[in-house]
């Protein structure tokens, strides 16, 4: 399966600045007097800190819905999983999709204009309850809301139904070709066939979000966490960010990320 050209990385934001909380830790060296200048490699996790990030374009939204961004940016990916995701390797490795949130890539039918994801078990929000295909449902559904825009259109375009649908805010019923039969299992119908649809999964559109947290153009000033850390604060939708480490996220359910001390 290749990598399609449509469906690219953007660089999100510029300078990023992460306060990381009592909880969370910044990676340096162990020492920082004299001798063997080294690298900070050979350091060991110190617990709390400033980490700054410097991207080359500035963060205009910390909402899922509104990233045009795959799993695999540096910044949100640290709050927000998706179904499928980068892999976190340097070179060509790291154009490689790998599952996220789901069990394995996904299971297409004959003609691949179905898409059938299953969840890993255990997976879990920051306040400990679980993560479930619902909330992913609608995770994607509200991107399709006009006061959400901004993210990628590859979902509007691919679904059955999406052209015409103006998200859950004005249509409660939902959109009819994302099914959840159960609890673990999403099934997506295609208007076409789609044999890249796993790149598409790593979108942000497909993080979990929970209906009942939904604040709606306010949900970006405390989006619910499904990732390592969870935010605190949020200045300037998203410039500078102050991160704790998300307590009920596993590294059993996420061989992609890390979580220091």
């Amino acid at each position: 399966m290749r990598q399609p050209s449509v469906i690219s990385r953007r660089v999100a934001a510029a300078t990023v600045t992460l306060v990381l909380a009592a909880g969370a830790a910044a990676c340096g060296p162990e020492d920082s007097k004299g001798g063997d200048s080294g690298s900070g490699a050979e350091g060991k996790p110190q617990k709390g800190g400033t980490l700054t990030v410097l991207n080359s374009n500035a963060q205009q939204d910390f909402d899922p819905a509104r990233l045009y961004t795959s799993g695999g940016g540096n910044i949100p990916s640290l709050v927000f999983r998706t179904l499928t995701t980068r892999n976190r390797e340097d070179g060509a490795e790291g154009a490689q999709v790998v599952p996220d949130l789901a069990t394995d890539l996904g299971k297409p039918n004959a003609d691949a204009t179905v898409w059938t994801y299953t969840l890993k078990e255990g997976l879990k929000y920051e306040d400990g309850t679980a993560i479930t295909s619902a909330d992913i449902k609608y995770g994607i559904e509200r991107s399709f809301a006009p006061e959400l825009s901004g993210g990628a259109p590859y979902l509007r375009d691919w679904l059955i139904g999406g052209a015409d649908y103006q998200g859950p805010y004005k249509d409660k019923k939902g959109l009819d070709s994302i099914e959840v039969p159960d609890d673990r299992t999403i099934v997506f119908r295609l208007n076409k066939p789609e044999g890249e649809f796993p790149y598409l999964a790593t979108q942000t559109q497909t993080t979990p979000v929970p209906k009942a947290k939904d604040t709606g153009t306010k949900y970006e000033e405390h989006p619910v966490s499904s990732g390592p850390y969870k935010v605190v604060t949020n200045e300037n939708d998203g410039e500078r960010l102050v991160l704790e480490r998300n307590p009920h996220w596993s590294v059993t359910t996420d061989e992609e990320r890390k979580a220091y001390p």
